[in-house]
């Protein structure tokens, strides 16, 4: 089975779909008569949005995705395709779909309502509340504050654990396993996003509330708010029509049901479990906009959190890394907030603009979701709110000698392996992963993909006819010896191990 580089970036992006995968395209199955079979438009689906959603469907070959829109103090909402194309299932509007990483927004606002409680001070430092905790470096633990987990300035170079096994899946088991954890960066001094470090958030809470993770969603947000169709325990999902992940046979071109629906559910405070209609996604959204009052009057969180939430705290570094973050929410030029998910054979967008009180959810369960995803929430978001989020990032390939010994080399972080490997005159770069994330990561090295300089030592993938792309790979911080201490792309850092 051949894997390109783009099936890698989607692997290794896992919870996250971070910036570093925004520009990436896939290969389109031809979609099977089988899923058009889902094209009739569910009751109560809003006519335009039903259009532009079948429409991009048949386009971009996903299974099955659903879409919502809040604008006007209404919501709007779209589903085509199926739920999961063994069982033949229609997707509806009501379906539960996984959304990934989007729930570190929840995490983080389960988090802020204990500052409201003044139970926890995001200054203080983690050891404060969690003396069990272990990192490998003690003083690096010493350095960590509460802040920082929900930030992605810890420094914890905590991507993700392999699955333990069902009956060691649960979240306090998985803190034990963070003790060997090393230090990508020194607490506070960089950025670079870590679902570990969103794990100990979701411990934190639950230890300090004495209450399941799980049941502090449900209980202090799911239910406050009337989001009916939402699912934070795996078997909950089960009360739910819900969606499952698809990709796609490299053999064949058709998709192909995940073999697995979850990530490990230890990892569920950083987006492993959490699943959910449109509709309650953007319902969600709107008390974030609301300043944490929802649309039915329920107050989850004080005015203060919600804009701390949404406020500028740090900003990842390099020239494909122009992504900012809040606490939880990730923000754009135009006074965007947003987060985006991914997790085996699903992608997911949330994007809100709270000036205008507008937000967009949608929802896919192809792993190439992402042209769809992305495409619709910016096309509806326009419609909504008069302004579109900003393209993304696109550097021009400039003609350049490039330095080989300046970048060439193993960088690794605690999941993946990426080689930077002399390639016609130039560099390229080689990927692995550590473990499996997904049924098609890829446990060898890919074959070295070119890699064009693009200025201030960073370079583009470019595609099939040679043009830059958004996928943006910049190196960082010169050492002495003139060799890069790290790789960045989209907001993760990448240290140098040889």
């Amino acid at each position: 089975m051949t894997t390109t580089r783009r099936d890698f970036l989607r692997s290794a992006a896992i919870a996250a779909t971070v910036p570093a995968v925004a520009g990436v395209t896939a290969c389109t199955p031809d979609v099977p008569d089988r899923i058009r079979s889902g094209d009739r438009a569910p009751a109560g689906t809003d006519p335009a949005l039903q259009a532009d959603l079948q429409e991009a469907l048949a386009r971009h070959g996903v299974v099955g995705a659903s879409g919502a829109v809040f604008a006007n103090g209404e919501i709007r909402t779209a589903a085509a395709g199926l739920t999961n194309i063994s069982s033949g299932v229609a997707m509806t509007p009501e379906t539960v779909m996984h959304i990934g990483s989007i729930t570190k927004i929840f995490n983080t606002t389960l988090l802020m309502q204990m500052v409201d409680d003044g139970l926890v001070d995001l200054a203080a430092p983690v050891s404060t509340y969690l003396p069990e905790l272990r990192l490998a470096d003690p003083n690096h633990l010493a350095r960590i504050t509460v802040g920082m987990l929900v930030n992605h300035t810890s420094g914890i170079d905590g991507e993700m654990v392999p699955e333990q096994g069902h009956d060691e899946e649960i979240i306090e088991k998985a803190i034990p396993r963070f003790a060997n954890m090393g230090m990508i960066h020194e607490p506070g001094a960089d950025t670079s996003y870590c679902n570990t470090a969103t794990v100990i958030a979701g411990y934190l809470c639950q230890r300090i509330r004495e209450r399941s993770w799980y049941d502090l969603v449900k209980e202090r947000i799911f239910q406050p708010l009337g989001m009916e169709h939402a699912a934070v325990l795996p078997e909950d999902a089960l009360l739910h029509r819900a969606s499952v992940g698809h990709f796609t046979d490299p053999e064949t071109g058709e998709p192909v049901r995940t073999s697995f629906v979850f990530l490990p559910i230890s990892f569920a405070p950083a987006g492993a479990t959490a699943m959910m209609s449109a509709s309650a996604l953007v319902t969600f959204a709107a008390t974030h906009m609301g300043d944490g009052t929802g649309l039915n009057g329920a107050t989850i969180l004080s005015p203060e959190s919600a804009r701390a939430m949404r406020t500028e705290t740090t900003r990842g570094r390099g020239e494909g890394s122009p992504v900012a973050f809040g606490l939880g929410w990730m923000l754009s030029e135009g006074g965007f907030v947003s987060h985006g998910g991914g997790g085996p054979g699903i992608l997911a967008n949330l994007t809100a603009h709270p000036e205008s009180n507008v937000a967009v959810a949608v929802l896919g369960n192809s792993s190439h979701s992402a042209g769809l995803t992305s495409e619709l929430a910016s096309k509806w978001m326009e419609e909504a709110a008069g302004v579109a989020p900003p393209p993304p990032l696109v550097r021009p390939i400039v003609e350049a000698e490039v330095d080989i010994a300046r970048y060439a080399g193993r960088y690794e972080n605690i999941a993946q392996v990426y080689e930077i490997v002399e390639m016609d005159g130039g560099i390229g770069v080689s990927l692995r992963a550590k473990f499996p994330f997904y049924d098609d990561t890829p446990m060898e090295p890919t074959p070295p993909a070119p890699l064009k300089p693009v200025g201030n030592d960073a370079f583009t993938y470019p595609d099939a006819e040679g043009n830059a792309t958004a996928s943006i790979m910049s190196f960082l911080d010169p050492r002495p010896d003139g060799r890069m201490t790290y790789i960045a792309q989209g907001a993760r850092m990448v240290p140098r191990a040889d």
